[in-house]
């Protein structure tokens, strides 16, 4: 399925209930582990989405990295 990440249009392997592989996401995009990937649905929503894991994506949705809130330093 061919996805928005970072800007790009990239290209990412789904099973076939349309989900995949957080790890290979964040592989693609070029996204480190140190930041939180964030999946931008078309009706606004923004989900975070976890380290590692499957998870449901639509060929329309964007994908972005943020830095990771620290509070309480």
């Amino acid at each position: 399925m061919r996805i928005f990440a970072g800007g790009r249009e990239i290209e990412v392997p789904t099973d076939s209930e349309g989900n995949v592989d957080a790890v290979e996401v964040r592989r693609v995009a070029n996204i480190p582990n140190n930041r939180m990937l964030v999946q931008q649905k078309p009706g606004g929503e923004n989900f975070i989405l976890p380290k590692n894991g499957q998870v449901n994506i639509n060929p329309y949705d964007r994908f972005m990295d943020a830095p990771r809130a620290v509070r309480g330093w």
